[in-house]
Protein backbone atom coordinates (compact mmCIF):
# COMPACT_ATOMS: atom_id res chain seq x y z
CA UNK A 1 0.00 0.00 0.00
CA UNK A 2 1.17 3.98 -0.57
CA UNK A 3 1.65 5.89 2.42
CA UNK A 4 1.97 9.47 1.39
CA UNK A 5 4.72 11.04 3.12
CA UNK A 6 3.89 13.30 6.20
CA UNK A 7 6.80 15.77 4.57
CA UNK A 8 5.12 16.79 1.96
CA UNK A 9 2.69 18.61 3.67
CA UNK A 10 4.82 21.23 3.63
CA UNK A 11 5.63 22.07 -0.61
CA UNK A 12 2.31 20.97 -2.82
CA UNK A 13 2.43 22.76 -5.77
CA UNK A 14 -0.66 24.39 -7.83
CA UNK A 15 -0.59 24.98 -11.76
CA UNK A 16 -3.07 26.24 -14.15
CA UNK A 17 -3.55 26.37 -18.02
CA UNK A 18 -6.72 27.77 -19.25
CA UNK A 19 -7.09 29.30 -22.34
CA UNK A 20 -3.35 29.80 -23.37
CA UNK A 21 -2.68 31.19 -19.65
CA UNK A 22 -0.02 28.99 -17.10
CA UNK A 23 -1.24 30.48 -13.82
CA UNK A 24 1.43 29.14 -10.95
CA UNK A 25 0.40 31.54 -8.72
CA UNK A 26 -2.13 33.94 -7.38
CA UNK A 27 -5.02 31.88 -7.45
CA UNK A 28 -6.94 29.74 -5.29
CA UNK A 29 -8.83 26.39 -6.49
CA UNK A 30 -11.82 24.19 -5.65
CA UNK A 31 -12.59 21.24 -7.59
CA UNK A 32 -15.08 19.14 -6.92
CA UNK A 33 -15.55 14.75 -7.97
CA UNK A 34 -18.12 12.68 -7.02
CA UNK A 35 -19.83 9.88 -8.91
CA UNK A 36 -22.75 10.12 -8.23
CA UNK A 37 -23.07 13.50 -9.91
CA UNK A 38 -22.61 13.38 -13.84
CA UNK A 39 -19.69 15.63 -14.29
CA UNK A 40 -17.23 16.93 -12.16
CA UNK A 41 -16.96 20.67 -11.65
CA UNK A 42 -14.16 23.78 -9.97
CA UNK A 43 -14.05 27.03 -9.58
CA UNK A 44 -10.49 29.33 -9.39
CA UNK A 45 -10.50 32.95 -7.86
CA UNK A 46 -8.09 35.23 -9.00
CA UNK A 47 -6.01 38.04 -7.11
CA UNK A 48 -7.10 41.28 -7.88
CA UNK A 49 -3.83 42.11 -10.07
CA UNK A 50 -4.71 39.52 -12.48
CA UNK A 51 -8.11 39.96 -13.04
CA UNK A 52 -8.45 43.31 -15.29
CA UNK A 53 -5.60 41.53 -17.27
CA UNK A 54 -7.21 38.23 -18.30
CA UNK A 55 -9.52 37.47 -21.18
CA UNK A 56 -11.23 33.99 -21.55
CA UNK A 57 -13.49 32.55 -23.90
CA UNK A 58 -16.38 30.42 -23.30
CA UNK A 59 -15.48 26.40 -23.88
CA UNK A 60 -11.88 27.02 -23.14
CA UNK A 61 -10.06 24.18 -22.19
CA UNK A 62 -8.84 23.88 -18.62
CA UNK A 63 -6.33 21.90 -17.91
CA UNK A 64 -5.22 21.47 -13.31
CA UNK A 65 -2.07 19.82 -11.98
CA UNK A 66 -1.17 18.99 -8.58
CA UNK A 67 2.20 17.89 -7.32
CA UNK A 68 5.25 18.23 -5.20
CA UNK A 69 8.66 19.71 -6.10
CA UNK A 70 7.96 20.42 -9.37
CA UNK A 71 6.82 16.83 -9.87
CA UNK A 72 3.06 17.40 -11.41
CA UNK A 73 0.25 14.93 -12.32
CA UNK A 74 -2.61 16.37 -14.46
CA UNK A 75 -5.49 15.89 -12.08
CA UNK A 76 -8.46 17.84 -14.48
CA UNK A 77 -8.96 18.12 -17.84
CA UNK A 78 -12.15 20.35 -18.66
CA UNK A 79 -13.53 23.28 -20.55
CA UNK A 80 -14.80 26.99 -19.05
CA UNK A 81 -18.19 27.21 -18.73
CA UNK A 82 -18.12 30.77 -19.26
CA UNK A 83 -16.64 34.03 -20.84
CA UNK A 84 -14.01 35.83 -18.54
CA UNK A 85 -13.29 39.45 -19.40
CA UNK A 86 -12.07 40.55 -15.52
CA UNK A 87 -14.29 42.56 -14.44
CA UNK A 88 -17.29 41.75 -12.35
CA UNK A 89 -16.05 39.03 -11.30
CA UNK A 90 -12.84 37.39 -9.39
CA UNK A 91 -12.67 34.04 -10.87
CA UNK A 92 -14.35 31.24 -13.55
CA UNK A 93 -16.25 28.36 -12.59
CA UNK A 94 -15.08 25.01 -15.41
CA UNK A 95 -16.82 21.75 -15.80
CA UNK A 96 -15.03 18.12 -16.99
CA UNK A 97 -15.65 17.39 -20.32
CA UNK A 98 -19.45 16.18 -20.00
CA UNK A 99 -19.58 19.61 -20.62
CA UNK A 100 -19.02 19.39 -24.02
CA UNK A 101 -21.33 16.63 -24.67
CA UNK A 102 -23.68 18.41 -23.10
CA UNK A 103 -23.08 21.34 -25.86
CA UNK A 104 -23.12 18.85 -29.02
CA UNK A 105 -25.93 18.07 -30.51
CA UNK A 106 -27.35 15.12 -32.96
CA UNK A 107 -29.94 14.19 -35.08
CA UNK A 108 -29.14 10.56 -36.72
CA UNK A 109 -30.94 7.36 -37.52
CA UNK A 110 -28.43 4.61 -36.45
CA UNK A 111 -28.64 1.03 -37.86
CA UNK A 112 -27.69 -2.17 -36.57
CA UNK A 113 -25.79 -0.78 -33.72
CA UNK A 114 -24.89 -1.57 -30.66
CA UNK A 115 -24.79 1.04 -27.04
CA UNK A 116 -20.90 1.27 -27.74
CA UNK A 117 -21.49 1.96 -31.87
CA UNK A 118 -23.97 4.66 -30.78
CA UNK A 119 -21.66 6.21 -27.99
CA UNK A 120 -18.48 6.30 -30.29
CA UNK A 121 -20.41 8.18 -32.84
CA UNK A 122 -21.14 10.62 -30.30
CA UNK A 123 -18.34 11.47 -29.08
CA UNK A 124 -16.51 12.10 -31.97
CA UNK A 125 -19.13 14.58 -32.69
CA UNK A 126 -18.24 16.18 -29.56
CA UNK A 127 -14.40 16.20 -30.20
CA UNK A 128 -13.55 13.50 -27.45
CA UNK A 129 -11.27 10.66 -28.40
CA UNK A 130 -10.15 9.06 -25.42
CA UNK A 131 -12.81 6.71 -24.14
CA UNK A 132 -13.44 3.28 -22.43
CA UNK A 133 -16.52 1.62 -22.69
CA UNK A 134 -17.75 -1.42 -21.14
CA UNK A 135 -16.89 -4.69 -23.97
CA UNK A 136 -20.13 -6.56 -22.58
CA UNK A 137 -22.03 -7.86 -25.38
CA UNK A 138 -25.71 -6.07 -26.46
CA UNK A 139 -27.84 -7.15 -28.97
CA UNK A 140 -27.74 -4.53 -31.93
CA UNK A 141 -30.68 -2.64 -32.49
CA UNK A 142 -31.98 -2.59 -36.01
CA UNK A 143 -33.16 1.38 -35.89
CA UNK A 144 -32.21 3.75 -33.50
CA UNK A 145 -33.33 6.92 -34.01
CA UNK A 146 -32.17 10.57 -32.59
CA UNK A 147 -33.88 13.57 -32.78
CA UNK A 148 -31.64 16.83 -31.74
CA UNK A 149 -30.37 15.48 -28.83
CA UNK A 150 -27.32 16.42 -26.93
CA UNK A 151 -25.20 13.56 -26.08
CA UNK A 152 -25.94 13.55 -22.83
CA UNK A 153 -29.28 12.96 -23.60
CA UNK A 154 -28.27 10.18 -25.96
CA UNK A 155 -26.59 7.99 -23.19
CA UNK A 156 -29.70 8.62 -21.22
CA UNK A 157 -31.52 6.99 -24.18
CA UNK A 158 -29.20 4.45 -24.60
CA UNK A 159 -29.89 2.89 -20.95
CA UNK A 160 -32.90 3.42 -21.44
CA UNK A 161 -33.52 1.29 -24.45
CA UNK A 162 -31.59 -0.99 -23.71
CA UNK A 163 -32.34 -1.49 -20.30
CA UNK A 164 -29.45 -0.89 -18.44
CA UNK A 165 -27.52 1.41 -16.05
CA UNK A 166 -24.41 1.88 -17.30
CA UNK A 167 -22.97 5.28 -15.21
CA UNK A 168 -20.83 7.25 -17.55
CA UNK A 169 -18.22 10.43 -16.85
CA UNK A 170 -14.76 11.84 -17.18
CA UNK A 171 -11.61 11.07 -15.34
CA UNK A 172 -8.65 12.64 -16.40
CA UNK A 173 -10.06 13.46 -19.19
CA UNK A 174 -10.70 9.87 -20.56
CA UNK A 175 -14.50 8.93 -21.24
CA UNK A 176 -15.73 5.86 -19.32
CA UNK A 177 -19.49 4.18 -19.55
CA UNK A 178 -20.13 1.03 -17.69
CA UNK A 179 -16.52 0.35 -16.83
CA UNK A 180 -14.36 2.28 -14.07
CA UNK A 181 -10.47 3.42 -14.53
CA UNK A 182 -8.04 1.00 -13.26
CA UNK A 183 -6.24 1.60 -10.43
CA UNK A 184 -3.23 0.95 -9.03
CA UNK A 185 -1.26 0.86 -5.37
CA UNK A 186 -3.90 1.89 -2.67
CA UNK A 187 -3.33 4.80 -0.46
CA UNK A 188 -3.48 4.42 2.95
CA UNK A 189 -4.58 7.40 5.46
CA UNK A 190 -3.48 6.74 9.32
CA UNK A 191 -4.10 8.93 12.24
CA UNK A 192 -1.01 11.10 13.43
CA UNK A 193 1.01 10.70 10.01
CA UNK A 194 -1.25 12.12 7.30
CA UNK A 195 -5.13 12.58 8.45
CA UNK A 196 -5.46 16.44 9.28
CA UNK A 197 -9.02 15.58 10.70
CA UNK A 198 -11.67 12.95 10.19
CA UNK A 199 -15.61 13.55 11.07
CA UNK A 200 -18.74 11.76 10.12
CA UNK A 201 -21.79 13.69 9.17
CA UNK A 202 -24.88 11.78 9.00
CA UNK A 203 -23.82 8.24 7.35
CA UNK A 204 -20.83 9.78 5.55
CA UNK A 205 -16.96 10.07 6.53
CA UNK A 206 -15.13 12.93 6.06
CA UNK A 207 -11.01 12.99 5.82
CA UNK A 208 -8.96 16.16 5.56
CA UNK A 209 -5.63 15.02 4.56
CA UNK A 210 -2.90 16.86 2.05
CA UNK A 211 -2.74 17.43 -1.37
CA UNK A 212 -3.28 14.08 -3.07
CA UNK A 213 -3.10 14.40 -6.57
CA UNK A 214 -3.44 10.80 -7.75
CA UNK A 215 -6.95 10.80 -5.30
CA UNK A 216 -10.12 9.79 -7.65
CA UNK A 217 -13.66 8.81 -6.66
CA UNK A 218 -14.99 5.22 -6.71
CA UNK A 219 -11.03 4.32 -5.72
CA UNK A 220 -10.52 2.31 -2.62
CA UNK A 221 -8.46 3.30 0.21
CA UNK A 222 -7.14 2.34 3.67
CA UNK A 223 -8.03 4.04 6.81
CA UNK A 224 -5.89 3.25 9.58
CA UNK A 225 -7.85 5.43 12.44
CA UNK A 226 -8.95 4.63 16.23
CA UNK A 227 -12.89 5.80 14.99
CA UNK A 228 -12.48 3.79 12.12
CA UNK A 229 -10.62 1.39 10.73
CA UNK A 230 -10.55 -1.08 6.84
CA UNK A 231 -10.72 -0.57 3.32
CA UNK A 232 -13.61 1.69 1.93
CA UNK A 233 -14.90 3.14 -1.66
CA UNK A 234 -14.06 6.73 -2.12
CA UNK A 235 -17.27 8.07 -3.04
CA UNK A 236 -16.64 12.09 -3.19
CA UNK A 237 -12.91 13.81 -3.66
CA UNK A 238 -12.50 17.88 -2.90
CA UNK A 239 -9.46 19.86 -3.78
CA UNK A 240 -9.38 22.98 -1.72
CA UNK A 241 -6.84 25.80 -1.37
CA UNK A 242 -7.10 26.82 2.16
CA UNK A 243 -6.98 30.25 3.91
CA UNK A 244 -2.90 29.30 4.04
CA UNK A 245 -2.50 28.91 0.36
CA UNK A 246 -2.29 25.19 0.72
CA UNK A 247 -4.01 22.65 -1.36
CA UNK A 248 -5.87 20.30 0.81
CA UNK A 249 -8.05 16.93 0.18
CA UNK A 250 -11.24 15.95 1.40
CA UNK A 251 -12.20 12.37 1.08
CA UNK A 252 -16.09 11.30 1.59
CA UNK A 253 -17.03 7.37 1.83
CA UNK A 254 -19.16 5.21 3.51
CA UNK A 255 -19.26 2.26 5.59
CA UNK A 256 -20.41 -0.52 3.58
CA UNK A 257 -23.24 -2.15 5.19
Amino acid sequence: MGAIERQDLFCPDLQVAVGGYVFNEGISIEMHSDKNKPCDWGKIKFTGEYQPKISLAELSDVTVSLGYNGAMQNVFFGTLTRAYNGYNMDGILFKDNMYKLEKTNISATFKDCTPQDIIREGLAAAGIGGMHLSDMTYPAKKLFPVYDKNIEQLLRQINATWGIDNKSYFSRGEFYWGVIPEQGEVLEFEYGSNIISLGKYMDTWEIETISVPSMQHSQMISVVHPKITGMFETEKVVFKTNDAGFIRTTIYFREQP
